[in-house]
């Protein structure tokens, strides 16, 4: 601690080392909360110390630090890598090293193996460039260094394609289907160990795209590629097998609840005027079988060219600020363009009018515009906030998403983000980059649409969209009625230690000693004085359903001879189910996706400290470490008997309920939060207490 102090305060103490608030560098927290520790005690150091010392003394964009450079080459031990990120925190640049560190080392968190050093080098240096897209690599560990070196050059190869429209077509397609490849593989509809060669085949198809109607045949290939490695039934239609395995089961046990998902997918893709993707298949397969002298199907050409109809373009007058930025959604607005004059039959006229077999085969080319849209739309779809107003409401949303961005940004491969919000030429706003971070950019546009039932609600601008987020991504079909009832049986032994230790002191010291290791201090404090005043109710309102199952956690850790009501029924549970409720399965099943903390995705608990604002604002970490939502909902669908299944649809109902119903006073009262949460709980206990009145009433008659 003293040397990285040292290192942090510096020779020269400018900036000053200590400030009123936390320094605008989150990095430093992040540094120390996930640091990961070697069982010899030292540091971990991805690949090898030597990398890291050649990139602080020969980075591709210039040198980090000058004194760093020259005492890297003394570099003996990972320690001296930890202080030298710790050095970079007191800088008022961005500290990249520590980015590229974090992030390297959460691709090596849950990896058997870990990657190599060249793997490391080449990651490292082509973080700026590459950087967003490592989250695809840290969900799935068993991902081999030769795939993620292909993601690399793949990445780059499509970078440097000349034609903007078929580079922003190749890349919405290669990222389109990673990213579906990812869901399927975070849902379990794809057996993990086909991940790293579904993905491999996926990525040899774009290795080396020159024209249309090679990357239409690539994209193709890849629904092949994940239409089998789900164990696809032959003769399947496509596009209804797609939407089975988004929304979450391809085998579902409570069908109506995954036809409810099912039905809002389907409302989503038809209001984004998406053409169908066996349609397409079907249009392309009917052009080969013109190269064999068979007959046009008129029906189809006449099919695709309605749908083709039904793309419009906003119209809508420009502002001052509109006109300036125009130049932004330029190709943009080209790829829309391309597609409504798309004309199929002229062009197949013309074709076989100079009986030209090969031109007839380039005509799928005419496809792939149509055929990224609509793999670009399956993303959307399945991440689609709840209400979902943005999608419904602009239908070319999918569409106009920006791969390219502004001339000379290189936004391809970046994470993705929101712009032009508010316009009216832009009918909301559109999405620019890759489709690395879209479920957050999606909720975070969707969160303008949520309707605030007091002021002030919306006060938390990063925590809105979070929280939108963890209702989306994490998916219930597989969690069992055991898995509700544990958490809502850690959340009750909870309440009653808080409650018990109103009446015996020796208690109430050892329950705010474990209280200490989850919540901030001062809250610890006012809850500690509550209970002691004998005020329970709202002591219990301070605690949040994260610190309640991490108290109760503790507790039966350190009192395996509890034998309360609530102590019986947990050991029941363990022993009838003990893989269903271990730690590991339940941070799988409430857990809540942390792209920033964990640089994946993937939904689980860490059971940290609620994060405090920094300098005055809220920030994607203080976020991300909130993992009470979904604790709290899976206590109250047991309570309320809801089946886990059903988890799917009311969870984003509740989530939405719950942000429109946050009356928060200042950037630090959480309990406002909490106050929420309950405000629900009592509407959804309330109606199903009235459904129980009814039914009974019904069974008298």
């Amino acid at each position: 601690m003293q040397r990285c102090y040292s290192a942090m305060r510096g020779r020269i103490t400018s900036p000053g080392p200590a400030r009123p608030v936390f320094r605008a560098s989150t990095d430093l927290m992040l540094l120390t909360q996930r640091l990961r520790i070697e069982p010899n005690g030292k540091a971990h150091v991805p690949g090898s110390l030597e990398i890291w010392k050649n990139l602080f003394i020969s980075h591709p964009h210039g040198k980090y630090d000058g004194k760093l450079t020259k005492a890297a080459s003394g570099w003996k031990e990972p320690d001296d890598l930890v202080e030298a990120l710790f050095a970079l925190c007191r800088k008022a640049v961005e500290n990249e090293p520590l980015k590229v560190y974090m992030a390297v080392t959460d691709l090596n968190r849950y990896r058997t193996k870990p990657l190599e050093a060249p793997t490391v080098d080449r990651l490292a240096r082509e973080y700026r460039q590459f950087g967003s897209q490592f989250s695809v690599f840290a969900e799935v560990p068993s991902l081999s260094d030769k795939t993620i070196l292909q993601y690399l050059d793949v990445a780059g190869s499509v970078t440097n394609i000349h034609d903007h429209l078929l580079k922003a077509d190749t890349a919405g397609t290669m990222q389109a289907l990673a990213s579906l490849w990812q869901i399927f593989l975070r849902q379990g509809s794809m057996p993990q160990e086909e991940a790293d060669a579904s993905l491999s085949k996926i990525l040899g198809g774009f290795a080396k795209v020159h024209n249309a109607r090679e990357l239409f045949d690539s994209g193709r290939a890849g629904v092949q590629v994940l239409l089998a490695a789900t164990r696809t039934p032959e003769k399947t239609p496509a596009q209804d097998r797609l939407i089975d395995l988004l929304a979450g089961a391809a085998s579902p046990t409570d069908a109506d609840s995954h036809r409810q998902v099912v039905e809002n997918m389907i409302r989503i893709l038809e209001a984004q005027r998406l053409i169908n993707l066996d349609t397409i298949f079907e249009m392309a397969d009917n052009l080969e079988s013109l190269t064999k002298g068979e007959k046009l199907n008129s029906n189809l050409v006449t099919k695709l060219a309605a749908k083709i109809n039904e793309i419009q373009l906003p119209r809508a007058s420009l502002s001052s600020a509109e006109k300036n930025s125009l130049a932004f959604g330029y190709w943009t607005e080209r790829h829309v363009e391309q597609q409504r004059k798309t004309n199929l039959r002229q062009a197949i006229e013309k074709a076989a009018g100079a009986n030209d077999a090969e031109r007839l085969r380039d005509l799928r080319g005419l496809l792939a515009p149509f055929l990224r849209d609509c793999l670009v739309g399956f993303n959307y779809v399945h991440y689609a906030p709840p209400g979902a107003q943005i999608l419904l409401t602009n239908p070319l949303f999918v569409r106009t998403h920006d791969f390219l961005g502004v001339q000379g940004s290189q936004q391809t491969w970046r994470v993705t983000e929101v712009f032009g919000s508010g316009w009216p030429s832009s009918a909301g706003g559109r999405l620019v980059g890759s489709l690395a971070g879209l479920p957050y950019a999606l909720a975070e546009a969707e969160q303008n649409f949520l309707i605030p039932t007091r002021e002030q609600a919306l006060i938390w601008g990063d925590l809105v969209p979070q929280m939108i987020l963890m209702a989306k991504v994490s998916r219930w079909w597989n969690v069992t009625p055991s898995q509700t009832r544990w958490v809502a049986l850690h959340m009750s032994q909870a309440e009653q230690l808080l409650a018990e230790s109103a009446l015996n002191a020796p208690r109430r010291t050892e329950v705010i000693d474990l209280l200490n290791h989850h919540a901030p201090p001062v809250r610890v404090r006012r809850i500690s004085d509550l209970i002691e005043e004998g005020r329970v109710s709202e002591a219990i309102e301070n605690v949040t359903p994260s610190e309640m199952y991490a108290l109760a956690c503790d507790w039966w850790s350190a009192h395996k001879d509890d034998n309360g009501v609530f102590g019986q029924e947990v050991k029941r549970l363990a022993t009838d189910e003990p893989q269903r409720v271990t730690s590991a399965a339940i941070s799988r099943a409430f857990g809540t996706p942390k792209p920033t903390l964990t640089g994946s995705y993937l939904p689980e608990l860490l059971n940290i400290r609620t994060f405090p604002t920094l300098m005055g604002y809220s920030s994607r970490i203080m976020a991300e470490s909130w993992e009470s939502n979904l604790l709290y909902y899976a206590a109250l669908a047991d309570e309320v008997h809801i089946s886990p299944s059903q988890l799917n649809v009311v969870v984003p109902e509740w989530t939405q309920q719950t942000v429109e119903k946050i009356f928060a006073t200042h950037l630090e009262d959480w309990p406002a939060l909490l106050r929420s949460l309950r405000l629900v709980g009592d509407d959804v206990r309330a109606k199903a207490k009235k459904q129980l009145a009814v039914e009974q009433k019904a069974s008298l008659q």
